[in-house]
């Protein structure tokens, strides 16, 4: 049986497909030029937060995160999401967040609907004034790193642990955990790296579909398939 189910936020455990991109599309703002500028690798993970939070300050020199967690409180829920947590809860399994998104919106994802563990970027402040700098906890690009860091914290194998993401950037936590669960995902390559597809974007579906392994047999409490 799958011990932990670690999900992705933005597209997967809330309905935007960004985090960041959300509170730019508040201001008016677009991080273009960022987003190609890191893709192409031309910037590191701390620069290219800095590039994001710089628009905001361009807008507001003085904002505050009280501003920023005000604005993140527009940010929907994916359909399911609650009703999912609890079935997860009623097996004994845990749950966690790993998102390049911002800690702000994770944490009150996790409050609402009890997710066990958080990893999630946060954007740095002196006196609740954003100061221009982020701090990194998740990289875009080695989503794989937090989940190996709490399957050690948690004493649990990796092959006991479930994926869910939504885009190419969730493929390294898919290539770790036992099961990878593209959840109505972004793109062909997400979708065949992942051992699950849900298309249709209901998180209630999925606490059903994790009690099979990669091959399609249900396996026991035990971990080893049922005959």
């Amino acid at each position: 049986m799958y011990k932990l189910v670690v999900f992705d936020m933005d597209g997967v455990l809330t309905d935007i497909e960004s985090s960041w991109r959300f509170v730019h599309q508040h201001f008016g703002l677009s991080n273009e030029l960022a987003v190609r500028a890191y893709l192409n690798k031309e910037i590191d993970d701390f620069e290219f937060m800095k590039r994001d939070i710089s628009l905001w300050k361009g807008v507001k020199e003085n904002i505050s995160i009280t501003e920023i967690k005000k604005i993140l409180q527009g940010v929907p829920m994916m359909k399911g999401a609650g009703e999912c947590m609890k079935k997860l809860k009623e097996r004994g399994i845990k749950t966690a967040i790993v998102s390049a998104g911002l800690d702000l919106l994770a944490s009150r994802v996790a409050d609402e609907i009890e997710i066990d563990h958080v990893y999630a970027n946060g954007i740095e402040s002196n006196d609740g004034i954003l100061t221009g700098k982020g701090i990194l906890r998740v990289s875009l690009m080695r989503k794989d790193a937090p989940i190996q860091k709490l399957a050690k914290k948690m004493d649990i194998p990796l092959n006991r642990i479930v994926a869910v993401g939504n885009s190419h950037f969730d493929i390294p936590m898919f290539k770790i955990c036992g099961l990878g669960i593209a959840f109505n995902p972004l793109d062909e390559l997400t979708r065949n790296a992942a051992d699950v597809v849900i298309e249709e974007k209901d998180l209630s579906l999925l606490p059903d579909l994790i009690e099979i392994d990669k091959n399609g047999e249900e396996i026991g409490d035990d971990g080893k398939r049922k005959e």
